[in-house]
This record gives C-alpha cells, sequence and structure tokens, in this order.
C-alpha cells in the first residue's frame, strides 16, 4: 500500500489535527444512502485523506451497544494496517456507551434494563484490555429529537449510565441538546460526589461534544474546571452559534466533524469565514486541470471549494468513476486524492472547523490548532 504524498506549501507550519468525533460505523462510509446502495466502502479512502491533511488521531463513536462493538473491530483493523504500513491511516480510539436518542434499547422485552448494562460492561472491559477504548459515551440527552426517546427515558437511563460509568477510569463523552438544566442535574453529583448513594466519577474530565447551545448554556458548563468543549459544522450553524462558540476557552475547545453529518454549509454563517488552501490550515501545493478541459472531459464532476478533492453524487460515484476510470486514476496518480463524496462530511475537512474557529476568536492558527491537539490528547489519550 503506497502511502499518499502530499506536496507541503513554503511559508506554512504543518498542522496535527485530532479528530475528537467520527461515526465511522455509519452506512454513509459503506456506500449506503437512504437505504439503496450506491457504491462499494470507501472507508481506506476516506482515512487515508484524512491522514494525508494531518488528521493524526480520531476518536470514533457508536450510538448503541452494537456499534460500539463495531467501533472496536474498525479501530483494531486500522491500527493493525497502519503498524503493518505507516504512515496511510491516522490512530484510532473508541468510545462504548449509548446515545440517548438510542436508549429505548434498554426497554426491550427481551432483556432487562440490568442486563443490558452488564453487556456494556463486558464490551467496556474488552476494549479497554485491547487499548483502543478511551472514553465513556456516547451519553447524555437530546430533547431535540424526542420521537426517538422519550424525555423521562432518557433521563433514566444517562444516569443508569453514568452509575457505570463510575466503575471505570474513563472520560466521559457527551451528547447535550436543548437539555442543558436536566443534563446538569444528572451529571453533576457523580461529578461532585454529593450522591446520597457516594458513587463518583473517578475521572472527571468530559467532553459536551458537538456543542450548539446558548451563551447562557455554555457559561454553565465551562464553569466546572474538567469540562470541555467540541465544536462542529452544527455548532456554526447560526449567528447565534458564532456568539457562543468564540467565547468558548481556548484551554477548554476541541474540534471535530462529527462525520458523515455537520458539514459547514454555504448556508451557515461560519461559511463566511472559510478560503481555498493553501493556507495555514491545509498548507499544501497543487497545480488543478483547467475548468474548461476539465467540464469537456469529465461531467459530473466537481472540486471542493476549498480543497484539490473531486467530489462526486454518491448515486454517479462508481458510474463516473469506470467510465472517467483513465482520467480518475490519473488525477488520483497525479493529485493523491480520490474522490469525495459530495453532501458527506468526513475527517479530512476538520481543518475548516479549525479556520473558523481561529477567526472567530481571533487567534493565530498555529495557536488554536495546537491548543485543540493538546486539549484532546490530555483528555483522551
Amino acid at each position: 500500500m503506497s502511502t499518499i504524498n502530499v506536496k507541503q506549501a513554503e511559508g506554512f507550519v504543518k498542522p496535527k489535527y485530532y479528530e475528537v468525533g467520527l461515526n465511522l460505523t455509519d452506512t454513509m462510509f459503506s456506500g449506503n444512502f437512504r437505504g439503496s446502495r450506491h457504491f462499494e466502502s470507501d472507508m481506506d479512502d476516506m482515512l487515508r485523506r484524512a491522514k494525508a491533511l494531518n488528521v493524526e488521531h480520531m476518536l470514533l463513536t457508536g450510538s448503541d451497544l452494537d456499534e460500539s462493538k463495531k467501533t472496536i473491530e474498525l479501530a483494531k483493523h486500522y491500527n493493525n494496517l497502519e503498524n503493518l504500513s505507516p504512515g496511510n491511516f491516522p490512530s484510532l480510539t473508541t468510545t462504548v456507551g449509548v446515545h440517548p436518542c438510542s436508549v429505548t434499547e434498554f426497554t426491550r422485552k427481551s432483556e432487562t434494563p440490568e442486563s443490558h448494562i452488564d453487556k456494556l460492561r463486558e464490551v467496556l472491559k474488552e476494549g479497554i484490555e485491547s487499548g483502543v477504548v478511551k472514553a465513556f459515551g456516547e451519553v447524555g440527552l437530546d430533547y431535540d429529537r424526542l420521537h426517538y426517546s422519550p424525555k423521562e427515558i432518557q433521563k433514566e437511563f444517562f444516569e443508569l449510565q453514568l452509575k457505570l460509568a463510575c466503575e471505570f477510569e474513563l472520560p466521559l463523552f457527551l451528547h447535550m441538546r436543548a437539555a442543558c438544566d436536566d443534563f446538569l442535574e444528572i451529571l453533576l453529583p457523580f461529578y461532585l460526589g454529593t450522591r446520597e448513594d457516594k458513587l463518583e466519577l473517578k475521572n472527571k474530565n468530559l467532553l459536551v461534544h458537538s456543542f450548539s447551545g446558548s451563551v447562557e448554556e455554555l457559561e454553565k458548563l465551562i464553569k466546572y474546571d474538567h469540562f470541555y468543549i467540541s465544536v462542529n459544522g452544527c455548532s456554526l450553524r447560526e449567528e447565534s452559534n458564532l456568539e457562543a462558540a468564540k467565547l468558548i476557552p481556548l484551554d477548554k475547545l476541541m474540534i471535530e466533524t462529527d462525520a458523515p453529518w455537520c458539514e459547514i454549509k454555504k448556508t451557515h454563517a461560519s461559511y463566511k469565514y472559510l478560503t481555498p488552501c493553501p493556507n495555514e490550515f491545509y498548507p499544501i501545493e497543487y497545480e488543478l486541470i483547467s475548468e474548461d478541459d476539465f467540464r469537456k472531459k469529465n461531467s459530473g464532476i466537481q472540486f471542493n471549494e476549498f480543497l484539490p478533492i473531486p467530489v462526486l453524487k454518491s448515486d454517479k460515484f462508481e458510474k463516473i468513476k469506470n467510465t472517467n476510470k483513465e482520467f480518475v486514476d490519473k488525477y488520483c496518480q497525479d493529485y493523491s486524492f480520490k474522490p469525495m463524496i459530495k453532501s458527506r462530511n468526513e475527517p479530512c475537512l476538520i481543518g475548516l472547523t479549525a479556520q473558523v474557529m481561529s477567526k472567530l476568536k481571533d487567534v493565530k492558527p498555529e495557536e488554536l490548532i495546537n491548543a485543540c491537539y493538546e486539549n484532546s490528547r490530555k483528555v483522551f489519550d
């Protein structure tokens, strides 16, 4: 397996990214969109793109027990490949837990909540022993999507999972959407050690990921020493989101993509802060084929607005890749990158979130990138 070679642009410092939220088990990374198979899995290419664009570490998340198991196997698989042929893939670690939108799995008639917790416990133990499980989660509350799990069910099994978390030395990976007061009411007694049953988190570090709350909610969170906040495209959608995001202290900030979701779109308030590479976030040199020549030969293929990467629609991926195989192969040989899928977010785009946060906080790119990387290492390594 050959390593992707990207030419470093002169005058820039090479960045180093830590992606703290990737949904690698999502079917979009296996070629399935809206219930239909559009193409063969391009997971290898997606991860190699990220590595080539300086994503060194990734934290994988699962939304339920089965996905947590799958993320562990994926992490072990790609870490083994990287050990065999260094330089191709980021280092992968995982979380284990049940997302608030999936907690109805605790109420299945085939088992009790306690027996489901027992299964989670075993997966955690095995994952920790293998060295890939580095956080407990994704757990929390989501009151924006109560059609998946009712509010009282979410609260019950958030607390139950936090009881399990107290058995381990893992940091928490948390989800909070439109539920700040209830979230803190359940979480803080475990964090502060004020519960009547004396249960207390052994590791006080925690990340509230994909934060999209208000300034008031942010202030309630960051008053606690070991609370960290991560942002992605969904965190940077509206001007009100930007007002909150810029107030996240640099020593509490992490960045993520939450791929394949939460890309920064043209309609987002943050879009105006993005610029094409080469820049401090993507210091790479390239020379694209002329637009006219490209259009004549390759109807249906476009380029990412900010990076030298071809972009194809999911339902055209196999057809265009095959009918234009000679060009696609030549392009990928000359410019290193195989096509991305339109409207599917990827870890290689994490630098766009860094660029927005650098502008919002008026912090030098290198300082912001390094701070986010070190914060992530401090909590999850």
